[in-house]
């Protein structure tokens, strides 16, 4: 079984945000799916929390979609991970320590008193993933992937989004314009 602590909504929010900090203009949740090959509904949900938590921004109309509300520099990787799934704890106790079998019907004071060390343990260990999280950026991100990725990928990204909005576009504008009168 594989199991993580973050799941796939954590995977698809950063690609996508990944990919609005390397574009000027907006890009739509329809087309963020399709490039990626993801279900648009649940990228959807995500783009509405990414919002909310003041990460992204939505714009109206054809050529509109979602660009960052703030640059790429001042998004953490831990206020994304917050926005997509929060509450989100490395390790849940559940003070079993209170239950051995030796102790009988109560457990010793010594035995249940304070916080479990396992969990203690536990807590500084995700103190520390927050505090990493909390210095990497999306930026940082974005220039990681800018050095491993081949340019002409990069450029070919970009064509492949200019492209599906001017698609939209030319579709809106084929259209006949609505009748005000009745059919």
């Amino acid at each position: 079984m594989n199991s993580s602590l973050y799941g796939a909504g954590a995977e698809y929010a950063l690609h996508s945000l990944l990919i609005l900090a390397g574009r000027p203009d907006p890009a739509s949740v329809r087309d963020l799916a399709s490039f990626q090959k993801i279900p648009e509904r649940f990228l959807a949900k995500l783009f509405t929390r990414l919002k909310k938590a003041g990460l992204v921004r939505g714009l109206e109309g054809v050529a509109g979609g979602f660009i960052l509300a703030v640059p790429a520099e001042r998004i953490r990787v831990m206020d994304v991970l917050a926005a997509v799934d929060p509450g989100r704890s490395l390790f849940a106790c559940d003070e079993i320590r209170r239950q051995c079998a030796l102790y009988g019907a109560e457990p010793p004071e010594w035995a249940s008193s304070g916080r479990c060390r396992i969990h203690a343990f536990m807590i500084e260990a995700e103190q520390a993933l927050h505090a990493f999280l909390g210095a990497k950026t999306l930026a940082d991100l974005a220039g990681e992937y800018e050095s491993k990725a081949p340019k002409d990928f990069v450029a070919a990204t970009g064509t492949w989004f200019r492209q599906r909005k001017s698609g939209r576009s030319e579709a809106r504008v084929g259209r006949p314009a609505p009748s005000n009168q009745p059919t």
